[in-house]
């Protein structure tokens, strides 16, 4: 799936997507005084990642909560070793691949700036989710499985299942891209191919959380949300200043 985007969106690195009048350097300005204090924002909140999290008084034999949403119960005991590391390389493959396939679009014209833009986008939406895992404190569906690995039962991710991490990361590094590209080919048709390879990428690294069991669809549901709004906030403050 990632290698089949990766592709499509290599293609548009090609002569038609140079055609229009888009910008020739970067569409975004940087002001320090500003992203400094955002990178330390963002770099304070996901450190929330590496402190310590109390288990819940039910560990390690909880039992799952009585009123739920269905599309919630629907996920209770998920359990996939093999889908938690494929989505753990997909989100990792969707961060990169724009930064890659923008330095060939670009020539490094402005890459560095669209680069910094991207990330922080994906930063601010990280720093925002670790937040509100330790606010929320949620269990994951995986925990109700009595075949889940003992060192997965005993790990952070176990109890601090809203919102998905790797939903926010995805929705950010997509979105971000997509405007990013959009503001320097605003008459390319290519640019619908990467909104559209870019979140169909980013859905299937949800649904893989889902299936893992690491995630119900509403974790998913707010990750997408609150990537996508930093995705598309963070280019837009910096198209502005």
């Amino acid at each position: 799936m990632l290698a089949t985007g990766c592709v499509l969106a290599v293609q548009l690195t090609g002569g038609d997507a140079h055609a229009d009048d888009g910008p020739t350097g970067s569409p975004y300005r940087l002001k320090w005084s500003y992203d400094s204090a955002l990178v330390a924002l963002g770099a304070a909140g996901t450190m929330t990642a590496v402190l310590g999290h109390p288990k819940p008084t039910c560990h390690p034999s909880c039992e799952p909560p009585e009123a739920m949403l269905g599309i919630d119960s629907a996920s209770i005991g998920n359990y996939s070793p093999r889908a938690h590391r494929l989505a753990s390389l997909a989100v990792f493959g969707l961060v990169l691949a724009p930064i890659v396939i923008n330095a060939a679009d670009t020539r490094f014209h402005g890459w560095a700036e669209d680069t910094f833009v991207m990330l922080e986008s994906v930063l601010l939406a990280q720093a925002i989710t670790q937040v509100t895992k330790s606010a929320v404190g949620r269990t994951a569906p995986f925990v109700y499985n009595p075949r889940a690995a003992p060192e997965d039962i005993d790990s952070a991710d176990a109890f601090r299942s809203f919102i998905s991490g790797h939903s926010s990361t995805a929705f950010a590094a997509a979105t971000s891209y997509s405007v990013t590209f959009w503001k320097r080919h605003p008459r390319s048709p290519w640019r619908f191919v990467v909104l559209g390879v870019g979140h169909a990428l980013a859905t299937g690294i949800a649904l893989l959380k889902i299936e893992a069991g690491y995630h119900y669809a509403t974790d998913v549901t707010a990750g997408a949300l609150v990537g996508s709004a930093m995705g598309l906030l963070v280019p837009t403050l910096h198209s502005e200043w």
